[in-house]
This record gives structure tokens, sequence and C-alpha cells, in this order.
């Protein structure tokens, strides 16, 4: 299960290994207000994510870890969510992964510095589908998902 973190939009993609490819299980966008009061939004998150893990049962949690170099408020304020997001994969036993952004971007694209349009393109291809997933949120969850499988068989060519 790949997760791209947030507080207004967590994405979620659940993607399966069999054989040589992939197979698109499940995705969707956990939505929160941001009129909502912080602890109900991280809350919100919890149980959303609680739900689905509980539902799909991945083996193993791949989640985006975010750099922010210039809005510390926003920075602290998706650290909350992964918080809540790697409570609740812990919770249901379930361990978690982080890969940066540039290493999502290296996995799939073979360089670190591919652009969006890219990245979409490689999850399409990848998972077989007549068109980019949406949300966009949940694209970039599925996008996290397939990342661990890629390095996986990278790593495992190489040994």
């Amino acid at each position: 299960m790949g997760i791209d973190p947030g507080t207004a939009n967590v994405g979620v993609g659940v993607v399966e290994k069999n054989g040589k490819g992939y197979q698109l299980i499940h995705h969707t966008c956990i939505t929160t207000e941001p009129s909502e009061a912080t602890a109900d939004r991280l809350r919100f998150i919890y149980e959303s994510l609680t739900k689905i893990i509980s539902q799909y049962q991945p083996k193993m949690v791949i989640l985006e870890s975010l750099f922010f170099a210039i809005n510390a408020r926003s920075a602290m304020a998706v650290g909350k969510a992964m918080g809540a997001i790697t409570l609740a994969s812990s919770n249901l036993d379930i361990p978690v992964v982080e890969y940066t952004p540039l290493q999502i971007k290296k996995y799939l694209c073979g360089y670190g510095r591919a652009k969006k349009p890219e990245i979409q393109k490689k999850v399409m291809e990848l998972l077989k589908l007549p068109k980019i997933p949406r949300p966009q949120h949940a694209a970039d969850a599925l996008a996290v998902a397939l990342t661990f499988f890629e390095n996986k068989s990278k790593n495992t060519a190489k040994t």
C-alpha cells in the first residue's frame, strides 16, 4: 500500500505484484476540511486509514517522506499526518517504509528529476491502465507503492 501524505488530502494506492506485472487493487483519497480542528482531521485520517488497511491487509505500507525547505508550517502539518499514518499502520502490525520524492522518481523513471507527467505515464504503463488514475493524490500513492516493487526488483537483479 502506497501513501501520499498530507492533512487536506491523503492519497492511498493498493498494488499487488503478480508474476512479472502489477495489478491495481484499490486507490482513493482521504480528504479533510481545512476548517476542521487539526486533532479532528488527524483522527479522521487515522480512522479512515485503519479501515482501509484492515480491508486490504497489505504486507507493507510505503510512505512518501516529504522535504520542505521553505514552509516550516506545511512541514509540521504533513509531519503530523505522517504520524497518524504511521500509528495506524503500526497498530495493525504493518511495517512502514519511506521513500523520498527523489527516490520515487529515480526508481520509477530512471532519474531523480523526472516530472509529474513522466511519473504518471510510468504508473499507467506499469499498471496497464488506459488513463491516469484520479484523484491526483491517489495516483501519487500508486507511484509510491510501485516504487517499492521497482526498487526491490532492481536490487534483486543486482544480487
